[in-house]
């Protein structure tokens, strides 16, 4: 019976043994990731502040709360890295008139205000790994020249991540 119990025990080790011999590894590849709340900026043009004293005329957006698009980015890389920002061309809500991305104004936290364009903008360039989460508050405005109807323009933004060489 000890002659028994000993193999078995000897063989259920053996088989334990054999269950724990793989190699696990963990990779963690170079990146660059973008979070955003939403990519989508709104205008509200009513007719008591439209039209204006003069033109042009610059408004600042109904929608994300407080005009602020907060953008998170993430990167890994020991190099460059940076962040472009685009604009198709949009229209009022209920409006055939199509308006160029360049009648959008941006900017990152309190830095230069920036002309929008349907090619991608640079707007801000990092170096190495960010350590965590870096978030960018990016605002904007909509300038008006005088030819558009009012309502509602909603515009949509493409925010792209590049690691440099």
């Amino acid at each position: 019976m000890r002659k028994l119990m000993a193999g078995l025990v000897l063989g259920l080790w053996g088989w334990a043994q054999a269950q724990t011999s793989w190699n696990v590894q963990a990779v963690i590849p170079e990146a660059i990731a973008l979070r955003t709340p939403t990519n989508t900026i709104a205008f509200e043009l009513s007719l008591e502040d439209y039209p204006p004293e003069r033109f042009p005329a610059r408004y600042r957006p109904s929608a994300p709360e407080g005009g602020v698009l907060p953008v998170q980015v993430f990167v890994n890389h020991p190099g460059s890295w940076n962040l472009l920002l685009s604009i198709p061309e949009f229209v009022a809500e209920g409006g055939d008139e199509v308006l160029s991305p360049d009648r959008i104004l941006f900017r990152v936290d309190e830095g230069p205000w920036l002309r929008g364009s349907a090619a991608p903008v640079l707007f801000y360039t990092g170096s190495g790994p960010t350590g965590g989460w870096q978030e960018l508050r990016l605002k904007f405005l909509l300038e008006l020249k005088g030819n558009e109807p009012a309502g509602t323009y909603v515009v949509d933004v493409v925010i792209t991540g590049i690691l440099g060489p």
